[in-house]
């Protein structure tokens, strides 16, 4: 039974490998086809091909599981990155000065004036 975790460490390389050769038998095989080889020299030539491609192809395949792996790892960090900058208070927020007026018992503002002021 295959867990997810299993499958998430699954590499990429062996599938190229296998792509690759099989391209390149396919391509070996048409071509010698196409010149009208004899069977056996078309067949003897597509296996060494696949024989060759196998080993490029997993080369290939592992630096691109790496890469992708790599781009999966940035991504991630990146995003945890802004996870945590939302969640810290940013640097512009707005203070605002209430003292401005003067509240009264029912907690309404009123406005201070004298004496003088009102007559």
């Amino acid at each position: 039974m295959e867990t997810a975790s299993h499958s998430q460490r699954s590499s990429i390389a062996v599938p190229t490998a296998c792509i690759l050769a099989v391209g390149g038998f396919m391509v070996a095989v048409l071509s010698g086809m196409f010149v009208e080889n004899p069977l056996s020299a078309i067949l003897a030539r597509a296996l060494v091909t696949l024989v060759v491609c196998w080993p490029i192809g997993l080369v290939v395949g592992l630096v691109l599981d790496r890469l992708f792996r790599e781009h999966v790892s940035n991504q991630t960090s990146q995003m945890d990155q802004e996870d945590r900058s939302a969640e810290e208070p940013g640097g512009d927020v707005e203070i605002l000065d209430e003292s401005e007026g003067v509240l009264d018992s029912s907690g309404v503002d009123a406005a201070v004036t004298s004496a003088s002021d009102s007559a």
